[in-house]
């Protein structure tokens, strides 16, 4: 069987771990993925937005795009991670069915237009491959796809482990954050509990890891840190760290967030802080993997237990790895990625 897929860029998270990471795993079982890379981000927002140049970016997008949609002919089946065009229902019709979407965020959400765009987008899709319950309820209620199966985001356990023992230098507390531009306003809602937490302690550090840096200026500077993300830094940044947060709004976009940047601190075996909310407080529910917290009261209450006790802080990062491993892990997901293209591919 030959696959075509879609992503919305080369670092772009979503098209990594939910296309990318799959297609070594996928050809062992006879699956064979072509990824067609969209050589135009499609959230790219350039910084001299003036109309000629918006509009040009606006007929760039589908004209690049158009080799990649003719060449899945080519295959026996179309898999669309996200849409191809950012908030819009566009080429996906012309791709080769069955058309698997596959969904890891509310895109009918953030951009004017998009809900409608999106549920007539889902009503020309085979298959939606949604990252969670809250994104499937949302197409059964909204469009009409042939199915909706659920498959959750994966991490690579092998690649996001624990550090080996003795290799991380003596350093502060620190607590961390990954995850890239578009979603680092979740950020402003723990800025208060860490100034809080950070001048009760005047060793804690904080870390950001994405492509663009946060802006916190309530923070002390020189106690925060900025790394630029890279594949070199994108784990042992991670591993390095005492904390990790996933904070979210509780909006509908935040309700349908997978949970990759927890079950990416899971794999680490760093412990972790979330908003449980959405699939964060499903993957809570597997035990004591991370603690919830809600209100600032409630975060700075999580940073004082992990920084004041270091052997919870293990049996917690210890039992999100065991847990990531064992629910998680990207072969898991592989296996259910191939028995699903089997059974609709099989027998369309």
């Amino acid at each position: 069987m030959k696959v075509a897929a879609y992503g919305c860029g080369k670092n772009y998270t979503s098209a990594r771990f939910r296309v990318r990471q799959f297609i070594p795993d996928l050809a062992d079982m006879g699956i064979k993925v072509h990824e067609y890379i969209a050589p135009i981000y499609k959230h790219l927002e350039p910084k001299w937005r003036h109309p000629l140049w918006m509009t040009t970016i606006r007929v760039a997008r589908p004209v690049a795009l158009t080799p990649s949609v003719v060449a899945s002919h080519a295959y026996d089946a179309s898999w669309i991670q996200k849409e191809m065009i950012w908030g819009r229902d566009t080429l996906e019709r012309f791709t080769k069915r069955p058309r698997f979407f596959d969904v890891d965020d509310a895109l009918w959400y953030l951009r004017p237009g998009s809900w409608e765009h999106i549920a007539r987008l889902g009503n020309r899709i085979d298959v939606v491959m949604a990252g969670n319950e809250a994104i499937a309820d949302w197409f059964d209620r909204n469009s009409k796809p042939g199915q909706i199966r659920v498959v959750h985001t994966a991490v690579d356990t092998d690649l996001f482990t624990a550090a080996e023992p003795g290799s991380i230098p003596d350093h502060p507390f620190t607590i961390v954050w990954t995850g890239q531009q578009v979603t680092l306003y979740h950020l402003a809602e723990i800025e208060e509990a860490l100034r809080i937490f950070m001048e009760r302690h005047p060793e804690v550090q904080f870390r950001a890891i994405s492509d663009v840096a946060p802006d916190m200026r309530s923070l002390p500077a020189e106690r925060v840190t900025f790394i630029p993300w890279s594949r070199a830094v994108e784990v042992t940044g991670l591993q390095s760290a005492d904390v990790g947060v996933m904070p979210l709004v509780d909006d509908e976009n935040g309700r349908c967030k997978c949970g990759f940047k927890m079950l990416q601190y899971m794999g680490c075996e760093t412990p972790s802080v979330v908003t449980p909310i959405g699939f964060n407080r499903d993957i809570l529910s597997y035990g004591e993997v991370g603690i919830g917290a809600s209100t600032t009261d409630e975060w700075i209450d999580a940073f004082e237990l992990l920084y004041a006790d270091r052997e919870a802080a293990m049996k917690i990062g210890a039992e999100g790895r065991r847990v990531a491993v064992a629910h998680f892990n990207r072969p898991i997901m592989a296996k259910q990625l191939a028995e699903l293209f089997d059974e609709v591919v099989g027998s369309d």
